[in-house]
C-alpha cells in the first residue's frame, strides 16, 4: 500500500479532506502529514527488531586494521546483538564505554577474549584481526521505505513510497500522534496502536515450537569465567 493510501486513510478518520496527494502539497495539513508519517515510521522500527529489517553481516580482518566503517544503511545494532568471532569459541565482549576501550589500549595484559565498541562510524575491533579471521552478527537497516522500482530507502519522499512494515500499523501511529499533538482525545486510538504493535511483535520472528525436555545447551546470554582448561597436578 502507497504511503498516499495510508494518508488517505487516516484522514477520513481525523476528519480532513482526502488528499489527491501528499508528498509535493503545500497546505500546512499535507506538510505536517509529510513530517509525521516519518516520524511514526521510525518510531515503529525503533520499538523492535523486526526481522524485515535485520542484514546478517561479517567484518573480515587484513591483520592490520582494527577499524571497519558502519554499512552505509546501518541504522542500529539489534538490541540483544552479539558479535561471533572465527577465533574465540564464544561471542566478544561489548564495551560501551570509551574508557574501557581506552584501559585496552594502554594496559599491558594479554587478553584472551575479542573486544568491540562503535565510535567515530566505525566498528573497533580488539584485538586485530588476523587475516581472514570474520565476525558476524545482525544489524538494523535504516532503508524502511520501498519505492515503486522496489528500490529501498530511508524515509518516504513520494506518494508512491509504501513501508516495508505494516501499513495498518502505520496509519493508527498517524492517527494517534495527529491527534495528541492537535489536543484531540488519542487514548482509545493508542490503545489500539499499542495492542495492534505488540501483537505484530509476537508474530514477527515466526511460530513458537513446543520443545519436550530439556532445553538446548547454548553459550547466548553466558559470560565466560575462565575461557580455557585448568588442570590439576597428578
Amino acid at each position: 500500500m502507497a504511503i498516499l493510501d495510508v494518508v488517505k486513510g487516516a484522514a477520513t478518520v481525523l476528519g480532513l479532506d482526502v488528499p489527491n496527494q501528499v508528498y509535493g502539497a503545500t497546505t500546512r495539513e499535507m506538510v505536517e502529514m509529510q513530517d509525521l508519517a516519518n516520524v511514526m515510521a521510525a518510531e515503529i522500527v525503533d520499538a523492535y527488531d523486526w526481522q524485515k529489517l535485520l542484514i546478517y553481516y561479517t567484518i573480515t580482518g587484513d591483520g592490520v586494521a582494527s577499524d571497519f566503517d558502519i554499512p552505509s544503511d546501518y541504522k542500529r545494532m539489534q538490541k540483544t546483538s552479539s558479535m561471533w568471532s572465527s577465533r574465540w569459541l564464544w561471542q566478544t565482549m561489548h564495551l560501551t564505554g570509551p574508557d574501557q576501550w581506552t584501559e585496552l589500549q594502554v594496559t599491558p595484559i594479554a587478553t584472551v577474549n575479542g573486544y568491540w565498541i562503535i565510535f567515530g562510524d566505525q566498528f573497533h575491533q580488539w584485538p586485530v584481526m588476523a587475516n581472514g579471521e570474520t565476525v558476524k552478527f545482525f544489524y538494523v537497516s535504516n532503508l524502511i521505505v520501498k519505492a515503486s522500482d522496489n528500490s529501498t530507502k530511508t524515509s518516504f519522499t513520494e506518494d508512491a513510497d509504501s513501508f516495508r512494515l505494516s501499513e495498518r500499523l502505520l496509519k493508527l501511529a498517524i492517527i494517534y500522534r495527529w491527534k495528541q499533538n492537535k489536543g484531540q482525545a488519542y487514548e482509545q486510538w493508542f490503545d489500539d496502536y499499542q495492542t495492534l504493535l505488540l501483537r505484530d511483535i509476537d508474530k514477527d520472528p515466526g511460530s513458537k515450537a513446543v520443545i519436550s525436555g530439556a532445553p538446548p545447551v547454548s553459550w547466548r546470554g553466558r559470560g565466560i569465567a575462565w575461557p580455557g582448561t585448568v588442570t590439576g597436578a597428578p
